[in-house]
């Protein structure tokens, strides 16, 4: 790369001055309209948060009743400073008529919107768009088309979109056209860049073929970094075939990613070696990047570095890098570059290097159409050519198309950004000399700039540095289009083949025990490795040594075990391809699913070990522990049971899901590796057997940590009544689509949340409740459909699967909603079975009906169920009327429509614009109401969940009680107590106290105590009932205990009965404690909160319910 030269820079401001001067001889009086109504509106940032209601929630809303309540809602940030007092009072009109006639308020919102996009995004009516193409080929400026329309979710509108794209490249007129991979492909999969290039390269032939034949230019666009390699890869593959082997075409690169530097020298070094066989040439357009918010959001949520460069400095010197090196007299031959850019400075800059390296026909100069129409002009006149790009949009699909607005509309608001300052700017002015000041450090910065990947950059564990001065960070889930990183999945895939995994107690392997096969779910059930069974006499064994190696466990110094756990961590990271390996095969998860589930097992580790460092000095563990886990997760949630008990200080049990054995053997080996003494963790594979009765039934164990069905925790009550069992059952889980609700977005989440690991998360959700105007409006069942028949199932091992196997054939609740129809239900899409009795696609069944079988239970598969609910207030009751309270989710766009939601539905985890799923720990504690939880449970990944494994001191001095009571209170009650310190999410938990409880009590509860009783019930507004035990179970008792939330045993004389078990009520067995903390939680529900606080990426963008908190 040549230095630039300081004579360089002055002829580049010299030029650019020049230009701006041209520009404003050019401006028209509609210009300058335009350039005071944008510098008004970027301004203000009031009237641009009102633009983009306007734009994004107003417009994007199918329902005139429901967009007439968003524009009422934003009646209060209208401002006459931003819109001019035409625009001021009109608006002030709309809102008022707008309850009487939303039809008309959202048919003048929507025309004035179109009338002021008009020239930014061009209607794609044939006739129309000849008309405008013919208008600028009058003025001698090419121009660049690009089609904009709904989101692509699926396949038919992916194949909808490739057929405009055709169907344009047909016109005469059309000479140029770009072209998005993700918008003529639907299932693009990180991890699958083979498959995904494959997929892109079928379409793109077919329009490489037209743009030969109606000698149309086509450009490959970019826009998220997702897609980079792909693009480059499919883009060289098909270039490099003979059918295209002399085909001029182009390829966008992004400045503000530093990897679109090397894959500049790639795309060189690849162009010259085609223009050295074929004479061919490319180009390639450089833009500053469109996708900025985004990729920052999604770098937020993941813990990755944001893959653009952080400061608009090295954006802009990264874009002169590109330029200077790009423009060069060696390889002008095969490369044309497009400069695309509003900065006069920058493009004085090109066009001056061009010159003085004899480069003038190597560059091209492209610019946003109907942005900065005089500066177009100018440049046309001064260069010779400009191109336009154009982005096109039929009028149905326009407030789909809004989206890009939204973008440029955010991409303007920076005080640095160009096109802002462009408004005023003038030769000698503040904003001149602003703008030249930043082109001029960008030309020196771009000597230095850094130009290696931020995301694929080896980055120091600042996690674990943090953690070892008892600091908590979320652990960062991998990119999986990092292609080395997937290499080293692959290579272990094969390395679980014909293990033999034994029992251990204590340290000693036993193999030769009766084995049973684990089974490979993605290859139909073949077997994939054998494990040993326990016996009654090795159960006993370990229970034995567990209770005589407690005592000992329980002394070692917290530091001790919170360095074993620390090193824990690092060999779960260290071994993540290898896991994510044995969950695919093991367990069936996807990779996309395997991978953040090693990072919560992480996450849960280092939480809970500092969590102990808090636990009450005076309790005391629970003795020996057994941790039963599921199959659905079987790596993170039995890696957070253990660690929670031991750091506690129990000893622990292992009892692995039949299921998934080989995940749980590497789960314990990992932390045997890391000092757990093999004394203190056993590992017992059992079947659901008289053995495994046995264990759950040991006298000699203390608590059983399960995660599982309802109907499992009762039964294991059942068998033994006195146990300690703290149990995260089921849940029927559902997300309420408003008539506010973005269709595509709404469409998106309910999909992930349906058939993410095939519907077998205990989050997921089979149920959308969906308001009457969305389930009529055609759209909503066309993107559903769409987009659920495009998905890929199969074998977790082939990289292009997003729907993975079920973890054994169907079971009997997915059979009876699969095979049977209730009255009214219909199939949208029939599940049906594949090549594999494990393979299912997924099904949406709707119409179902309230109180119908399908609305009331859960069934652990790919089937999602529609129910068509009056109003969002009908939709809430049917959502609360199930027997389980885990997660619930909504899509609205309606602030007020998600306060009353969030005030008013019933499950320990609420979801506001995302999934019900992918619960992050410290993020979102996880954990449910109602028949979603069984015992004295706490929310995994929060606070509290350590505590559970204690045992407290019972009541000795109720005042103090009282006063360590209250002062909790004080600090955590009527309150929302926000979690996580990130912007694109706003989460919070809060503490809610029950409604109504029964305190079951001996006959001689004390009269202090029940004055404490009557004490907490007017503190915390709950109707206590207090009746002894005796009087409860009597033969005169007719109590109907169904009235209560909770049952608050503390009687001991004798066991509850199991019928109390059946009232669905929460049982909690728990004494009155002396620790006031703990007290306190006794009486209230935890709830989680989690609020999408974006749009495309701009933050604080969308609705901002209980913006206070």
């Amino acid at each position: 790369m040549e230095l630039i030269s300081q004579v360089t820079i002055d002829d580049s401001v010299y030029l650019a001055t020049d230009l701006i001067e041209l520009a404003s001889r050019k401006e028209k009086l509609s210009d300058k309209r335009r350039k005071s109504q944008f510098s008004r509106l970027l301004n203000n940032s009031k009237t641009l948060q009102t633009t983009m209601h306007l734009t994004d929630e107003v417009m994007r809303i199918s329902s005139s009743k429901a967009s007439g309540k968003i524009l009422r809602n934003i009646n209060q940030k209208v401002t006459y400073k931003g819109l001019g007092l035409i625009d001021f009072f009109g608006l002030k009109i709309l809102i008022l008529i707008s309850n009487i006639f939303p039809g008309f308020a959202k048919y003048i919102v929507e025309t004035r919107v179109k009338l002021d996009s008009k020239g930014i995004i061009l209607n794609s009516k044939k006739d129309k768009l000849k008309t405008y193409i013919d208008k600028r080929k009058q003025q001698d400026i090419d121009v660049n088309i690009n089609i904009l329309g709904e989101a692509v979710l699926g396949e038919e509108e992916a194949n909808k979109r490739f057929n405009e794209i055709l169907s344009v490249m047909e016109l005469e007129e059309v000479t140029y056209i770009s072209v998005k991979i993700s918008a003529i492909v639907s299932q693009l999969q990180e991890a699958d860049h083979d498959g995904s290039v494959s997929r892109v390269a079928e379409k793109l032939r077919k329009i490489y073929s037209k743009a030969q034949e109606e000698n149309v230019f086509v450009n490959l666009d970019m826009e998220e970094y997702r897609d980079l390699q792909v693009t480059i890869d499919v883009f060289k593959k098909l270039l490099d075939e003979e059918s295209f082997e002399k085909l001029y075409a182009g390829i966008v690169l992004q400045a503000y990613l530093p990897d679109s530097h090397a894959a500049f020298e790639d795309l060189i070094a690849w162009a010259k070696r085609r223009h050295e066989k074929t004479g061919a040439k490319i180009k390639i357009r450089i833009v500053k990047g469109a996708n900025l918010a985004m990729e920052k959001t999604e770098g937020e949520l993941n813990g990755w570095k944001a893959a653009p460069y952080e400061s608009k400095e090295e954006v802009d010197a990264s874009y002169a890098r590109l330029i200077n090196t790009a423009i060069d007299s060696k390889i002008k031959d095969f490369l044309t570059i497009g400069v695309a850019s509003h900065n006069l400075f920058h493009i004085a800059f090109a066009q001056t290097l061009a010159q003085m390296r004899g480069c003038k026909e190597q560059v091209e100069i492209e610019m946003l159409e109907g942005m900065a129409n005089p500066e177009a002009l100018a440049v046309k006149e001064r260069f010779g050519s400009v191109l336009l790009y154009s982005p096109v949009t039929s009028d149905e699909e326009f407030p789909a198309a809004v989206a890009y607005l939204v973008r440029r509309l955010d991409e303007n608001t920076s005080e640095e950004n160009y096109l802002r300052a462009s408004f005023d700017i003038a030769p000698g002015n503040k904003q001149f000399n602003q703008q030249a000041k930043r082109f001029i450090d960008s030309i020196h910065m771009s000597h230095v700039v850094n130009t290696d990947s931020r995301r694929r950059a080896v980055q120091n564990d600042t996690r674990e540095n943090a953690f070892k001065e008892n600091i908590f960070n979320n652990q960062a889930n991998k990119d999986l289009t990092d292609p080395k990183f997937i290499e080293l999945i692959k290579n272990k895939e094969y390395v679980f083949g014909k293990t033999l995994i034994p029992v251990v107690v204590s340290g000693r392997e036993y193999l030769n025990l009766e084995h049973k096969n684990g089974l490979e779910p993605g290859k139909n059930g073949q077997t994939l490795y054998s494990y040993n069974l326990s016996t009654i006499d090795l159960v006993d064994d370990a229970v034995r040594i567990a209770k005589f190696e407690q005592n000992n466990w329980e002394k070692t110094n917290i530091e001790n075990i919170k360095e074993i756990m620390g090193k824990c961590a690092t060999i779960m990271e260290e071994n993540r391809p290898r896991l994510i390996a044995a969950m695919m095969r093991d367990g069936g998860k996807t990779i996309s699913e395997a991978d953040p589930e090693i990072s919560e097992a992480i996450d849960f580790v280092r939480f809970y070990s500092l969590a102990a460092e808090k636990l009450d000095k005076e309790s005391s563990p629970l003795g020996v522990v057994v941790v039963a886990p599921p199959w659905n997760f079987p790596y993170a949630i039995p890696m957070g049971g253990i660690v929670a008990a031991l750091v506690s200080g129990n000893t622990v049990i292992f009892k692995p899901a039949p299921e998934t054995v080989l995940v749980a053997w590497e789960l314990v080996n990992q932390l045997w590796e890391a000092g757990v003494p093999k004394s203190v963790l056993h590992f017992l594979p059992t079947d659901e057997n008289e053995i495994g009765k046995h264990l759950i039934t040991h006298n000699d164990v203390d608590s059983i940590v399960l995660t599982g069905s309802y109907e499992t925790a009762l039964l294991f009550k059942k068998w033994n009544p006195s146990l300690r069992l703290l149990a995260e059952t089921s849940g029927k889980n559902s997300i309420v689509v408003t008539a506010s609700a973005d269709i595509d977005a709404a469409v998106k989440d309910i999909i992930d949340s349906a058939f993410g690991h095939a519907g077998q998360k205990c989050s997921a959700s089979s149920l959308a409740i969906v308001e009457q105007s969305i389930y009529n409006n055609p759209t909503f069942f066309k993107q559903l459909k769409d987009a659920v028949t495009s998905l890929k199932v199969g074998d977790p091992a082939d990289f292009s699967t997003s729907v993975g196997p079920l973890i054994s054939p169907v079971n009997k609740n997915l059979s009876k909603v699969i095979e049977e129809l209730e009255d009214g239900e219909e199939w949208l899409v029939e599940p049906k079975q594949l090549e594999s009795v494990y393979l299912w696609s997924p099904g949406v069944k709707i119409n179902v009906q309230p109180g119908s079988w399908a609305h009331q239970n859960e069934w652990f598969g790919p089937v999602l169920g529609v129910m068509n609910a009056k109003d969002l207030e009908q939709a809430v009751d049917w959502q609360n009327s199930v027997p389980y309270g885990l997660t619930a989710g909504i899509q609205s766009l309606n602030e007020k429509e998600c306060e009353y939601w969030i005030e008013n539905v019933e499950a320990g985890n609420l979801y506001v614009n995302r999934t019900t799923t992918g619960a992050v720990v410290d993020r979102h504690p996880f954990g449910g109401w109602k028949k979603s939880s069984f015992g004295p449970t706490a929310k995994t990944g929060g606070d509290h969940y350590v505590s559970m494994f204690r045992e407290y001191q019972p009541v000795e001095n109720i005042e103090s009680l009282k006063y360590e009571f209250k002062l909790t209170w004080e600090e955590i009650g009527n309150k929302s107590i926000k979690l996580a310190d990130i912007e694109s999410e706003r989460n919070f938990k809060r503490y809610i106290p029950y409604k109504s409880i029964l305190l079951v009590t001996e006959e001689d509860f004390s009269k202090d105590l029940e004055k404490f009783i009557f004490w907490i019930s007017e503190l915390l507004n709950i109707n206590i009932k207090i009746i002894s035990q005796d009087t409860l179970l009597g033969p005169d008792s007719n109590l109907d205990l169904s009235i209560f939330e909770k049952i608050r045993w503390i009687a001991t004389s004798q066991e509850i009965p199991t019928q109390i078990f059946s009232s669905g009520a929460t049982i909690d067995e728990r004494g009155l404690s002396q620790n006031g903390k703990q007290e306190l939680l006794c009486w209230v529900k935890e709830q989680s909160i989690s609020i999408t606080n974006h749009r495309y990426g701009n933050i604080g963008s969308g609705p901002q319910p209980f913006k206070d908190w």
